[in-house]
């Protein structure tokens, strides 16, 4: 397989997983107990004004999950029937037309450059004995970015263990509203997406990979606490591990990935909440908890946000 074919390849499987298999970190603490109105929360949100009642729904999604996490709760199915437009991180199939033009342009060195050359001695043996445990063909990464195989690595991992981004409630929103005729909007461009990890500085690019590499025993057992919470609603414990860890592992990607595509998302979700169309805004968990989290931002701004 040639370089570029493993580089589709991995681009295929792997945006489903740039926010959920990458902040797959150690859960340190015990699980705290879940917010919520009922006795089984869920991970979704209504978000209400003083003047117009119930303006959307949020959701805070797992981008890859498996076949048993479906059918969902009939609270998910009665947002979605209430809604006139679904919200997204991105549109998917953008994303997978433009996949191949992307890595070429965002996620590979320049001929003559490779990971061998441009990672420490260090970093470089870890990688080397662990795509030798789990199936990957490094001669055939060299040209990829460390920020590509930082994603790549947890993504095998991921799948080998029955995870599917085809499976992720992304995809599961996307694929009902396309049926359904319901009109999908999105929040930012495969490309943007991309850039949020291409644009970061090498040495940035290096340090994420190797604390992805030193957290990979415990990838596949860490996103399975993941899910668990995601299924009783447990905020908290989802804060705690696709949060706090981030903040603590990789500062600068969580300033990255986190706040600053909240920020830039808020203006263009107060847009859609005060249209005539009632949204259903489905992002990842990881952007809808916590200080800087979308439920946070809202109230802020003066929307009531009830967990359902």
């Amino acid at each position: 397989m040639s370089t570029s074919t493993r580089s589709r390849y991995g681009l295929r499987h792997v945006f489903g997983l740039l926010l959920a298999a990458v902040l797959a970190a150690p859960a340190l603490a015990q699980p705290a107990c879940a917010q919520g109105t009922s006795a089984t929360p869920h991970m979704l949100w209504r978000v209400a004004s003083e003047a117009n009642g119930t303006e959307g729904y949020l959701v805070g999604s797992v981008h890859v999950m498996k076949k048993e996490a479906y059918p969902l709760d009939s609270v998910f199915r009665e947002a979605f029937s209430e809604a006139d437009v679904l919200v997204l991180e991105a549109n998917l199939d953008s994303m997978q037309v433009k996949a191949k033009t992307l890595v070429r342009e965002l996620a590979l060195y320049p001929p003559g450059t490779t990971l061998k050359k441009e990672l420490p001695d260090e970093t470089y043996a870890m990688l080397e004995k662990r795509a030798e445990k789990i199936g990957l063909n490094l001669a055939q990464m060299q040209r990829m970015e460390p920020w590509m195989v930082s994603i790549m690595i947890p993504t095998r991992q991921m799948q080998k263990a029955g995870y599917s981004q085809n499976q992720g409630l992304d995809r599961h929103f996307f694929d009902k509203a396309k049926k359904a005729g319901t009109s999908v909007r999105a929040l930012e461009t495969a490309e943007e997406q991309m850039r949020f990890f291409d644009d970061l500085p090498p040495e940035k690019q290096e340090a994420y990979l190797r604390q992805s590499l030193k957290k990979a025993d415990r990838t596949v057992e860490n996103f399975d606490k993941i899910v668990r919470y995601w299924r009783t609603g447990n905020a908290s414990g989802i804060e705690e591990m696709m949060v706090e860890q981030m903040k603590n592992d990789a500062p600068a990607l969580y300033e990255r990935l986190i706040t600053e595509r909240n920020a830039t998302w808020m203006p263009r979700l107060t847009e859609v909440l005060e249209s005539e169309a009632l949204p259903m805004i489905v992002v990842g968990a990881g952007h809808v908890v916590g200080a800087n989290g979308l439920v946070e931002l809202l109230r802020e701004k003066g929307y009531r946000v009830e967990q359902l």
